[in-house]
């Protein structure tokens, strides 16, 4: 049953749609590969060129570019799957060694049907979750007795600092924790306190220091209206139907269950389950807690249903031997907790020679949305265009990937670890049309834009006289400033739209 899952979780996780940031993370990783080095300022965009740049996710994209210098995107796909399978391996390992059984581990574990939406792009958001996972698999393991799982956090967070800024919250997590034990036990205060403050100092081990925690816990606090997955979480949508299932689930587990409670994992629970509605991006925080921290409750509860199930199915006969059934409960709760099967370290290669299965009957793809302006981009690069570009926020890396950096960008999904905020306020300003809307254009100019197709910012500027249109298709238009050499080269390319399947890159 654990295999199958296994294959189950490998080819569910495959399909990959490609995040309007891949291009940029592949390409700062391929530069970093061909420079050996991690770019301390932007080459790419006009409206911050030279400005420093805080590349807190540059471990992550120097693996994507070493998984797309071996297999493309097949490799891509490949580090994404593992990531997956290192986050079930994980929570499976830990609900044994809190004496689980296999088949009711595999039952909580499908659990994470609601980690699928996150895994179906590729983004440095992936790192997190099995980090995440280790760390409240760590805490509950010191809940519990263990005096060296702490241990395990600093080189965790020195990897995971490098990776993603999503360790900002497993350090709230451990802060949390933390103070929390202290205040109730303070013979336990050294012994939680030097591994924890240990693993503070240990995410200072970047290019940036300890200013870097001091700018994500800035950058956290910026509000992102126009960016779904930094939106609450709304109950009626299908994630949050799912969010209040896995909830109830866990809730009723922790209420009913027969195991030992630790009512300091149980706040962190509580904490993690009001994450979502912070910002719809910490729904899988949620999710890996429901599973580490409720899991082994959730078992439990599973095995007391079915013990009831069979006791309503008794024969006479097997009445009789109920006492002595009862007799030997304890003998199998004092059991010491589940070693870890010992196929488990084949998992990995296992998992292997599935991907290699799958690849050989279809090669892996990564899909590209019919929303990015893929022959838009053709025409641009088909006319030798150089210089300044106008448009659209998500396509800022696409086309950092395609014309990138002779045609410097205006905006792009780096945000603010290369924007000021004023700048990207008067590009918010300029794609809804509001206030001072050209304000970016005068300040910054370009005589090119690429814009949405009948979009707020497309149609006032095509209501501008010294502006006109040179292309349009079903996604995107393209106009020049009247009277520059910029338009006298776009007017001289023509147009060769080709049509779909879209493919990364």
């Amino acid at each position: 049953m654990v295999l199958l899952g296994v294959v189950l979780l490998c080819f569910v996780t495959i399909p990959t749609q490609a995040d309007p940031d891949l291009w940029g993370h592949l390409r700062f990783g391929l530069d970093m590969l061909a420079s050996h080095s991690i770019p301390s300022s932007d080459p790419y965009s006009y409206t911050a060129a030279g400005a420093p740049w805080t590349n807190h996710e540059w471990l992550a994209e120097l693996l994507y570019a070493l998984a797309w210098k071996l297999a493309r995107a097949a490799g891509l796909v490949v580090l994404k799957v593992s990531l997956a399978v290192l986050t079930g391996a994980l929570c499976y390992r830990h609900l044994l060694c809190r004496g689980v059984s296999s088949d009711r581990a595999a039952v909580v574990l499908l659990t994470f049907i609601a980690l699928l939406p996150p895994f179906q792009m590729l983004r440095p958001l992936l790192f997190t979750i099995p980090a995440f996972a280790a760390t409240l698999i760590a805490v509950s393991s010191a809940e519990y007795g263990s005096r060296t799982a702490l241990w395990i956090l600093p080189p965790l967070y020195a990897v995971w600092a490098n990776l993603h800024g999503g360790f900002v919250a497993g350090l709230c997590v451990l802060g949390m924790w933390g103070v929390l034990r202290i205040a109730s036990d303070r013979r336990r205060l050294w012994a939680t306190a030097v591994p924890l403050a240990v693993t503070l100092g240990a995410t200072c081990l970047t290019p940036y220091g300890w200013h870097l925690l001091a700018f994500l816990i800035k950058t956290a606090s910026v509000p992102r209206p126009e960016i779904i997955e930094w939106e609450p979480l709304g109950i009626t949508t299908p994630y949050g139907i799912m969010y209040a299932v896995v909830l109830g689930i866990s809730v009723t587990g922790l209420a009913l269950s027969r195991v030992e409670r630790s009512w300091r994992l149980v706040v962190l629970f509580g904490v993690c389950a009001l994450l979502p509605f912070a910002a719809l991006r910490h729904g899988p925080l949620f999710m890996i807690a429901a599973v580490v921290l409720a899991g082994p409750h959730i078992a439990d509860l599973f095995k007391r249903m079915g013990e009831t199930s069979r006791s309503s199915r008794r024969t006479p006969f097997e009445e009789s031997r109920k006492p002595f059934e009862e007799s030997r409960e304890p003998l199998e709760e004092s059991r010491k907790p589940r070693a870890v099967p010992g196929w488990a370290p084949a998992l990995p290669i296992f998992c292997v020679a599935v991907l290699v299965a799958a690849t050989a009957r279809r090669p892996i793809t990564i899909s590209i949305g019919e929303q990015f302006p893929v022959n838009a981009v053709k025409f641009l690069a088909a006319s030798g265009f150089e210089g300044n570009l106008i448009h659209r926020f998500n396509w800022g890396e696409y086309l950092i990937w395609y014309l990138g950096p002779r045609v410097k960008v205006m905006v792009d999904g780096r945000r603010e670890t290369v924007y000021p905020q004023d700048i990207y306020q008067q590009y918010l300003n300029f794609q809804s049309g509001v206030n001072d809307w050209d304000r970016l254009l005068r300040d910054h100019p370009a005589d090119v834009a690429l814009l949405e197709r009948n979009s707020v910012s497309a149609n006032l500027l095509r209501l501008e006289d010294n502006w006109t249109l040179v292309y349009q298709d079903d996604v995107a238009i393209i106009l020049a400033r009247r009277r520059t050499a910029a338009l006298e080269l776009l007017a001289k390319t023509t147009a060769n739209p080709s049509a779909g399947p879209f493919l990364f890159p």
